[in-house]
């Protein structure tokens, strides 16, 4: 029967209560999914936008967003800004998409022209020396990261872990302790056969994959450092630049910007790999810095960094202390970039013509905006795989992570099943017990079992720790034995032996026999009657073995199925186990599916107590894996493996929803 009449429908001051109460549940349904919702769409963002905490992240449908992604993947910012011209570009969040408009409009011919010219060049014509590592940040939550594929090369190369161990010298036990190499720029690389190895991986990439050192970036740098802005760079300078970001060492090598700017940047931020000493113009400076530190004035100077290690430190102090700015210079990528478009285009016209350039000779040609064009063409042909990439690629990783490191997964299955195997095994017997048998002090049993209720989870955990890890094993087995000796006796004896007075004598037997005799006696032989069960599934089942609340849920539903089965089972010689296997358990299906859910929800999400009882990693659970991997990791990396540990949750949810609402509902009726 409705609790509203027909009649009371019609009522608008009742139609406009119950559509009160709707709004107030919808709006209490949308403060349940937004923050799930939320955290779904975090879980598939990157360094690049995991700050935004949009619902519906704009890379999803936007292509200026995906591509902007794609370049806070690609390179740091400090060199993106060099790429594009803006100054206030330090973070991936000053990174705006309209901003990137200068390249993303650039006409699709253009586009692959300049493209075509920048791969060519890559692969054919710049030195390997200039060859830089592109995609080496962003860790795990990078799909385009350099790490993995130079892993899957040196498996490729080696086949073993243990052969790249010999040939480095190492002892990495796995792939993942391997490191990418540093790319020095004030010494020359390593010649040793990790270093040439590197090399070989870095000059075999595709040239989309290869990027290239940027003078013009570290500039930018000095730039920032030193002056800030580019209004306080033509206050002190004179020299007037709409953005730092637009000047470039050329202005610099003119002295265009004054020769205490150029000095300043030679004697601390000119990467020493890269310098270049006009051996002729610094010999007798190179004579004198000698003589100041009492070596051999006749010694050579290396036109480049030397690669004798002995010669090294007094050629980095000359150049940083004593040599003549007008002998130092930088070799560059650009001039062989420079060369290169000169020989393809013959005239700056062609190249324009080209380019799309405003070029007024070759020597105007820089890379930086090159760069940027060929990355844009390069996320152009896989913009559709890309977003798919970069949809799934945090889920992947976690994925790949729990499945590959530790055994949280199994540990955390085993546990599961464990769990509800002993739930609807001992408390159905207790229940079974207080409702079939009616004890004289039962209702003092469900006393003592609600009480457990009353202290909070974090009380019992120092005590059941304890318990844990110096578990009476002795005691318990001797108690053990105690019992099952009463229970013989009593037996054999029958009427005898009166079950009061035998109970009483027994129970002090085995208080005397467990708390006096068989201590001295441990001492005396110097014997250990407890066990330690840490890090065992011991630890996380026995705790929860039995489960007082349930205890008493599954008395009362006992309690509600009629009397007259039973009476019906005892006439037809049925035995106490058979009645509750073949009546009352097919009976309270409903409460047992309810109780074994519960025994999944807290078997699966164990934490606490699995961290303190389990701390050995080849235990952990499910839980205290991915809370170690977020302690490692950025917030959408956190994001989705909450979201992946939410699935399992969720799965069981919907599939058994509605054995979850018989259990509710059946007590009712009965």
């Amino acid at each position: 029967m409705s609790l509203i009449s027909r009649v009371g429908r019609r009522s608008m001051p009742l139609r406009l209560l119950l559509g009160g109460i709707y709004l107030v549940l919808t709006l209490g349904a949308f403060t349940m999914i937004y923050p799930f919702a939320l955290m779904l769409s975090t879980a598939t963002t990157s360094g690049a936008d995991g700050d935004q905490l949009r619902l519906i992240p704009r890379y999803w449908f936007n292509d200026t967003a995906l591509f902007r992604k794609y370049l806070v993947d690609a390179a740091p910012v400090s060199d993106l800004a060099a790429w594009f011209g803006h100054d206030q570009w330090f973070l991936p969040s000053d990174i705006k998409e309209s901003q990137l408009l200068a390249v993303t409009s650039t006409s699709a011919s253009v586009r692959a022209t300049v493209a075509a010219d920048w791969r060519r060049f890559i692969a054919k014509t710049c030195p390997d020396e200039f060859k830089m590592p592109l995609f080496v940040r962003g860790g795990r939550e990078n799909p385009l990261a350099l790490r993995p594929a130079y892993l899957r090369w040196l498996a490729g190369r080696y086949g073993e872990i243990d052969e790249v161990n010999r040939a480095y010298d190492d002892n990495a036990t796995t792939w993942n302790e391997l490191e990418l190499p540093t790319q020095p720029l004030h010494r020359w690389p390593d010649d040793d056969i990790r270093g040439r190895d590197w090399r070989r991986f870095i000059t075999s990439r595709e040239p989309v994959r290869t990027g290239i050192f940027n003078i013009d970036a570290t500039v930018y740098d000095f730039l920032v450092a030193r002056y800030g802005s580019a209004a306080r760079l033509t206050e002190q300078t004179g020299w007037t630049a709409e953005t730092l970001s637009a000047v470039s060492y050329d202005d610099l090598a003119r002295f265009s910007l004054g020769e205490r700017t150029l000095r300043a940047f030679f004697r601390r931020h000119a990467p020493l790999r890269f310098v270049r000493v006009d051996a002729a113009a610094a010999a007798p400076s190179w004579r004198r810095f000698l003589r100041s530190i009492n070596e051999d004035p006749d010694l050579p100077l290396d036109e480049r960094l030397p690669r004798d290690p002995a010669r090294v430190a007094a050629w980095a102090r000359f150049v940083q202390r004593s040599a003549p700015i007008d002998a130092l210079d930088l070799v560059r990528p650009q001039t062989s970039w420079r060369t290169f478009l000169t020989e393809r285009y013959g005239t700056v016209d062609a190249l324009n013509r080209a380019h799309g350039t405003p070029y007024s000779r070759f020597e105007d040609a820089t890379i930086g905006p090159t760069m940027a064009l060929a990355h844009y063409d390069a996320y152009r042909n896989m913009a559709g795989r890309l977003r798919w990439t970069y949809l799934t690629h945090n889920f992947l990783t976690v994925i790949d992570f729990i499945a590959v490191h530790g055994r949280a997964l199994w540990v955390t299955v085993i546990y599961i099943v464990v769990m509800i195997g002993t739930t609807l095994t001992v408390n159905p017997l207790a229940a079974y017990a207080l409702s079939r048998f009616g004890l004289r002090h039962t209702h003092h049993l469900l006393v003592f079992l609600l009480a457990t209720m009353a202290f909070p989870a974090e009380v019992l955990m120092i005590p059941s720790f304890l318990l844990i890890k110096s578990f009476p094993l002795g005691q318990m087995v001797l108690v053990g034995l105690c019992v099952a000796a009463f229970v013989w006796l009593k037996t054999l004896m029958g009427k005898k032996m009166p079950l009061l007075a035998s109970a009483s004598v027994a129970l002090l037997v085995t208080a005397v026999l467990s708390g006096y005799v068989l201590p001295r006696l441990a001492a005396r032989f110097d014997l250990s009657l407890s066990v330690s069960l840490l890090n065992s599934f011991w630890a996380l089942v026995l705790p929860s073995l039995a489960n007082g609340y349930g205890i008493f849920l599954l008395k009362g539903f006992f309690d509600g199925l009629p009397a007259e089965l039973y009476e019906a089972a005892v006439i037809d010689g049925a035995g106490e186990l058979t009645i509750l296997r073949r009546i009352t358990l097919p009976l309270c299906k409903p409460i047992l599916a309810v109780m074994a859910l519960g025994a999944f929800t807290a078997a699966y999400g164990a934490f606490m107590h699995a961290f303190l009882v389990c701390q050995d990693p080849a235990m952990w659970t499910l839980m205290v894996f991915l809370y170690e991997f977020q302690q490692q990791n950025t917030v959408p990396l956190v994001m989705a493996s909450l979201v992946i540990a939410a699935v399992p949750t969720l799965i069981v949810f919907v599939f058994c929803q509605n054995i979850i609402l018989r259990g509710i509902i059946i007590p009712s009726f009965k």
